[in-house]
């Protein structure tokens, strides 16, 4: 039995040159209709992806500000399967209950809502394409292409130009044509490599590397590509092979063609670094810099603009493929010291909870990370949401609405957006998932596949109903739970992580993001003692800035005591112990039997008819069946081939029971209903009633 995935999409877009409105025509619709079709040999064959179409203020661009907190657009999206240029779709109304096939706005749902004015409309396609990974599973995604992976107008990209448009109120009609494809200029500084082996020009301390990934590629059945932006240190001489340096690998979003610490685009830094020498302040004076080899990763994936740097189900083997492939071929480039206590992990939010997580399940590879406002490391705190006991990721039990993002202006915390808000924000640019934003990424790197072979998200995208059993399938990436559950087993991380953990955020996030540091701190320091991880939380610091809110140059030198003081002749070498083999954790293997094609198709049950040789007028007694959470069930006897009641309403895990008043071979039939899943129907097993 096998449940086929609707086609779903997400959507990207371009600004074009201003044209005068058009004129109004009068369609079916009561409302505003949208006619968007394509230019003659824009797409070579029918393509599945979706559709965002954007109201910006008269006269703007619609791109200038996209931004959850302070967009003033109206944005719409559709999913399209099949688009062609003998095809026109329709984007009219819109609703809660269509996110997979209909339209879906923000932050009015309906297009119909959209207040009477003048508008510059514009709409952006983003094709996606099919790939069966090996696990079996199918998605259709969109593989970003040396573009970071925006959320709307990526390469590629069909737009339309940018129209001006009087909303009116009642019916009316805008025709659109898609007749231009977003492109990359590789002389722009641009990578031309998420899609294929390009890269960019080198210079005398900033190298960049790109390796085709075996396991990414054998994953996802095509080539997949990671890189490298390497700074090397002042007086690096390739022939020197005798002279090696420790290496900092600095996790975060794409850099483009940047180094480490904003290098080169940051001028006074990479005058000093190029130089070697910190320059003198009032209170210091010049002293030579760390030797050091910065290094920061390219690895832009579908579903983001980077893979979180760990194996996941639905992004594939992205640890095993920087830290197996790519890290010992920059090895081999450069004169590296190969040995964990002189490879750091550093980064803040997103590369800050890379750079823990890095440390946290390879401690065999690095020595210490210095992790700074990172993502949430505990999901009893997921941002503010109290992922494991609340029901709604979107309202707390008295109504109010759980916040997002914040700002504080005089002291006071002002709420910039909710976690509805944002959640609802992202449906428009994709369902399943594939938005390539942040609330969307970390369904997918922390759960498993759904049965529909796209993440098994852990709540409803529209009502924010948390299915608890999803959540369950997050713990393995809930790393204060990973640490003491494996606190005192074969990986003994209660030892071998001692002294490696330096974590930083300010109590003002501005998401919230102090809530799971503190909850790590709390539950480490249960089984660890006070202080087992380094954790600074400063008061009224917001998100950003170095480790502890350091002076760059500050930073810098605190990681060269850490690495001095734990080399072989420093004062407290590194043990082969804490860094043997048997510390690894987050294996490749057991992550996609877990969580991949097999394991979702295991979870899946059709109905059972559980009693046995039954007469008319007996009580039956039946399962319901197994499904994915948040699947919604009706249920409905049938005798012969043929309903016997009408459908009714049941909850999964459900027993339930019918007394049959006619002979024949008794069924149940289950259908099950879910965002983004098709629907389907399951049969029991046959018995026969007396």
């Amino acid at each position: 039995m096998f449940w086929t995935i609707l086609l779903l999409g997400l959507a990207a877009g371009g600004w074009g040159i201003p044209t005068s409105s058009l004129s109004i025509e009068h369609g079916s619709h009561n409302g505003l209709d949208i006619e968007i079709s394509v230019a003659q040999g824009l797409l070579k064959s029918p393509t599945d992806g979706r559709i965002v179409l954007m109201f910006a203020p008269n006269g703007t661009d619609p791109l200038q500000d996209t931004d959850v907190t302070s967009s003033p657009n109206y944005i719409f999206g559709k999913n399209v399967v099949g688009f062609s240029s003998r095809r026109t779709i329709d984007f009219a109304g819109g609703s809660n209950r269509s996110t997979e096939t209909g339209v879906y706005g923000w932050p009015k749902v309906s297009l119909n809502e959209v207040p009477p004015g003048t508008y510059s409309v514009q709409a952006f396609l983003t094709k996606y394409e099919r790939a069966k990974r090996s696990d079996g599973s199918v998605v259709s995604v969109r593989f970003p292409c040396g573009d970071g992976a925006p959320n709307v107008n990526g390469f590629g990209s069909l737009i339309t130009n940018v129209t001006g448009f009087e909303v009116l109120g009642g019916q009316q009609t805008l025709k659109l044509v898609f007749d231009n494809v977003t492109a990359v200029d590789p002389l722009s500084g641009t990578e031309i490599g998420g899609c294929n082996q390009g890269n960019y020009q080198d210079t005398e301390l900033l190298k960049y590397v790109k390796i085709r990934s075996k396991q990414l590629s054998a994953f996802w059945g095509r080539d997949m590509y990671i890189g490298a932006n390497i700074v090397l240190p002042a007086g690096y001489d390739a022939k020197d092979t005798a002279t090696r340096y420790p290496v900092i690998y600095s996790q975060g979003h794409w850099p483009a063609d940047s180094g480490a610490f904003e290098y080169p685009s940051d001028t006074e830094f990479a005058e000093a670094w190029n130089n070697g020498t910190i320059p003198a302040t009032n209170i210091t004076a010049a002293r030579p810099a760390p030797k050091m080899i910065l290094v920061t990763f390219r690895h832009e994936a579908p579903f983001y603009d980077d893979s979180y740097a760990v194996n996941t189900a639905n992004l594939g083997p992205y640890g095993d493929a920087i830290n197996d492939e790519l890290i010992p071929h920059i090895d081999r480039m450069f004169n590296t010291i190969r040995a964990p206590y002189a490879r750091i992990q550093e980064g803040g939010s997103t590369g800050g909870w890379e750079s823990i997580a890095n440390v946290i399940y390879r401690p065999d590879l690095f020595g210490v990370c210095f992790s700074s406002y990172p993502d949430s490391l505990d999901f009893h705190r997921h941002q503010d949401i109290e992922l494991y006991t609340n029901v709604n990721a979107y309202q707390r039990a008295n109504g109010s609405f759980i916040p997002s993002i914040r700002t504080h202006r005089n002291g006071t915390e002002v709420v910039l957006a909710t976690t509805a808000q944002e959640n609802h924000w992202e449906l428009t640019f994709g369902t399943a998932s594939r938005s390539f934003n942040q609330w969307d990424i970390w369904n997918a790197v922390f759960g498993i596949q759904g049965y529909n072979n796209y993440p098994l998200e852990p709540w409803d995208k529209v009502t924010g109903e948390i299915y608890a059993e999803a959540v369950a399938y997050w713990k393995p990436f809930d790393l204060s739970n990973y640490v003491v559950s494996n606190w005192n087993t074969s990986r003994n991380l209660g030892s071998t992580l001692a002294g490696r953990i330096y974590i930083y955020v300010g109590t003002w996030d501005n998401y919230y993001l102090n809530e799971g540091v503190q909850e790590f701190q709390k539950r480490t320091d249960a089984v660890g003692g006070a202080g087992w991880a380094n954790v600074t939380i400063l008061p009224e610091k917001p998100h950003g800035g170095n480790y502890q809110d350091r002076d760059i140059w500050d930073y810098l030198e605190l990681v060269d005591g850490w690495i001095k003081d734990h080399a072989p002749d420093g004062v407290s070498p590194l043990s082969s112990n804490v860094t043997a083999p048997s510390t690894r954790g987050n294996n490749w293997k057991e992550v996609i039997e877990r969580g991949g094609r097999q394991a979702a198709i295991a979870r899946q049950a059709p109905p059972e008819i559980q009693s046995k040789d039954v007469r008319v007028g007996t009580e039956v007694q039946a399962s319901v069946g197994r499904w994915d959470p948040g699947v919604a069930l009706k249920a409905q006897w049938a005798i012969n081939g043929r309903p016997t009641c009408q459908e009714f309403n049941v909850k999964q895990g459900a027993t339930v029971t019918y007394k049959p008043r006619g002979r024949g071979k008794l069924q149940l039939w289950v259908t099950g209903s879910k965002r983004n899943y098709a629907t389907e129907t399951r049969q029991s097993n046959k018995l026969v009633v007396q």
